[in-house]
């Protein structure tokens, strides 16, 4: 440890040490902080000190807003005067989480400036205007502008996001003059060619990539017995990594080493046939030409999930049921999830709801405490509120309702086509023909589009629109419906009553520790 001759003495003596060499940033970080970063951020923080421009790209879980959380802070208070400037292709976002680790880690430290939200996210020091640390939006690339200093760091996250353009990239590139200053851009590996974090050297910015996966996580190195220490609260772990490479490919899961191999670009085992979600979000890569297309679920799983009627074993509990309400020319329909087989237990045209709902009342009240969902619009929703007042769970449902994973999916309709597409994957069974042909229609039909929405302030999955469905079949998908609503209860995921949003459990681990193990 030495001190750097750059800073004057008032600053100098109300730092609590300071770092040279290429280590500076992260050991700065560790002391002042109190924090340990991984091998991997400690290499990212390296790397920034080594080379002017670095573009860090990798899968979630991995640690990268933190780590450069950590680079910001110990840059802006080590170097004076410094100007760091940070933006987000999701705004929103980068205040929830960039923003909010800034402020912690600034005031646990014993260093100077308050932490401000207005105008904007901002470290204000008394007496030292040219000591600048300014989080903006990247909606007006001229406000990025015109930032010169001793020191400079410039952040641009979550770049391949559709707020960043080559104007936003241009105009915080224009704030690095020479050899002191530093440019940082993250961002999840693109969908294709035409992002621009794909060409940043045709656009005249020469930055290294440093990439990673979620398998270099912390977690999933110290679950797996690579590496000693402690896990990390929000970091994927080896577990999580295990369940969403079954989920979103379809295939068991392999082992550590040979899922990775098969996931690496430059290795002999690399599958090109995998979830284009499973490329971008863990392995860490832009899909493929291979990749397959996002869709709920496919023809194969559908047909391999047919089965004749008298295979079925339906006489396990009643774990969750479905009831999708007729509207004019449509079918009330009441599908139960039964331990992985779906059961058609009611299935009548009609609006005479006193009927059906009588009828359906007599096969629920046999197992009465299992969770039912109703989707009800007009005259059928007073019937759903006598069923609501008749059973201990009811969930009202409305497609276009805030899903219960409000950080995956847009709404219910999208979450409950995931879903469903999961439980066939593990699977699950059913034997009824319209359903079938429901099914094979929207496999047909349906893709999964990744999507930013300011409301939301992130980037989640949205379906296409069941209309779609009505469109090819002739008329509302009554089976469908019902199908997605008794999976979703099964696994217990329904929006919180506070603010509609609730947690799915892990794999055969439901949010409410009810057990749905069923193979």
């Amino acid at each position: 440890m030495s001190t750097n001759t750059d800073l004057p003495d008032h600053v100098a003596e109300r730092l609590p040490g300071n770092f040279t060499g290429r280590e500076r940033y992260w050991r700065a970080a560790e002391e002042w902080f109190g924090i340990t970063l991984s091998p991997e951020q400690r290499e990212i923080l390296e790397h920034v000190a080594d080379n002017q421009y670095t573009h860090l790209e990798g899968g979630n879980g991995f640690g990268k807003t933190f780590a450069i959380v950590a680079l910001a802070l110990a840059f802006h208070k080590r170097h004076y005067p410094s100007s760091v400037v940070v933006t987000s292709g999701t705004y929103g976002k980068l205040k929830r989480t960039f923003c909010a680790d800034a402020e912690a880690l600034h005031q646990s430290s014993p260093l100077f400036g308050e932490w401000k939200w207005s105008p904007n996210p901002h470290i204000d020091i008394d007496g030292e205007p040219t000591w600048q640390f300014e989080v903006h939006s990247p909606g007006d690339p001229g406000e990025l502008e015109g930032v010169h200093n001793d020191h400079v760091l410039v952040i641009v996250d979550e770049a391949d996001k559709d707020d960043v353009t080559h104007k936003t990239l241009d105009s915080m590139d224009s704030l690095i003059s020479d050899s002191n200053d530093r440019m940082v851009i993250i961002s999840n590996p693109p969908e294709d060619e035409t992002n621009v974090v794909a060409n940043l050297d045709e656009i005249g910015i020469p930055a290294r990539k440093l990439q990673y996966s979620t398998f270099d996580s912390h977690n999933v190195q110290v679950e797996r017995g690579a590496r000693e220490g402690d896990v990390v609260p929000g970091l994927t772990g080896l577990e999580k990594l295990k369940t969403k490479w079954e989920a979103l490919n379809g295939l068991a899961w392999p082992g550590y080493d040979e899922a990775r191999a098969m996931s690496t670009r430059t290795s002999p085992q690399f599958r090109e046939d995998l979830d284009s979600r499973w490329y971008r979000r863990f392995a860490g890569i832009m899909p493929p030409a291979g990749a397959a297309e996002n869709r709920p679920f496919d023809l194969d799983l559908v047909n391999a999930a047919y089965v004749d009627a008298d295979d079925l074993d339906t006489s396990k509990p009643r774990r969750g049921t479905g009831i999708d309400v007729a509207r004019s020319g449509d079918r009330t329909v009441q599908i139960d999830e039964r331990g992985g087989v779906l059961v058609v237990a009611y299935s009548q045209p009609g609006t005479d709801h006193t009927v059906q709902f009588n009828a359906m009342w007599g096969l629920l009240d046999e197992e009465p405490d299992a969770p039912i969902a109703v989707d009800a619009i007009g005259e059928g929703s007073g019937k759903a509120d006598d069923t609501n007042a008749r059973y201990p769970e009811v969930d009202l449902f409305k497609n276009g309702a805030e899903a219960a994973q409000a950080d995956e999916y847009k709404d219910r309709w999208t979450e409950g086509l995931c879903e469903l597409g999961d439980w066939m994957e593990r699977g699950g069974q059913f034997s009824d023909t319209r359903l079938r042909k429901e099914l094979q229609i929207a496999a047909r039909t349906l893709t999964l589009e990744e999507r930013y929405y300011s409301s939301r302030e992130d980037q989640v999955y949205v379906a296409d629109p069941k209309s779609k469905v009505e469109e090819r079949l002739g008329h509302s998908p009554d089976h469908l419906d019902a199908a997605i609503e008794a999976v979703l209860m099964a696994e217990d995921l329904i929006p919180d009553d506070d603010d509609n949003q609730g947690t799915a459990g892990a794999f055969g681990t439901p949010a409410t520790g009810r057990s749905n193990r069923w193979r």
